[in-house]
């Protein structure tokens, strides 16, 4: 059974708490609020996002496609290259990260 993640993150920007972009996420990995990053294959800062996930721990989804459609999946008119969940609400979200490990 497929996993419909545009599914969870719609129904995770509704009922959690996130943050879209790449500034706000890294002050939310910094300051250890982020429970999850969830970043577009196209995410131009992907590189030192990666990097401080791994020195604070915490997990990244990597959404295999592009910032437009992350952006159309978390029900925004715009493109959003990488976003950090504070709260995922009733979501299953950490699933997608639970899975992979």
């Amino acid at each position: 059974m497929a996993v419909d993640v545009d599914r969870i993150l719609k129904n995770t920007v509704s009922k959690g708490k996130v943050i879209v972009g790449a500034k706000q996420t890294k002050t939310m990995i910094q300051n250890g609020s982020a429970k999850l990053i969830v970043m577009a294959k196209n995410c131009p800062e992907s590189t030192e996002i990666t990097t401080i996930t791994k020195e604070k721990k915490i997990p990244l989804y990597n959404y295999q496609s592009g910032s437009v459609e992350l952006g159309y999946a978390c029900g925004k008119n715009f493109a959003v290259s990488v976003l950090a969940v504070l709260d995922e609400g009733e979501s299953t979200i950490m699933n997608l990260v639970k899975k992979r490990t």
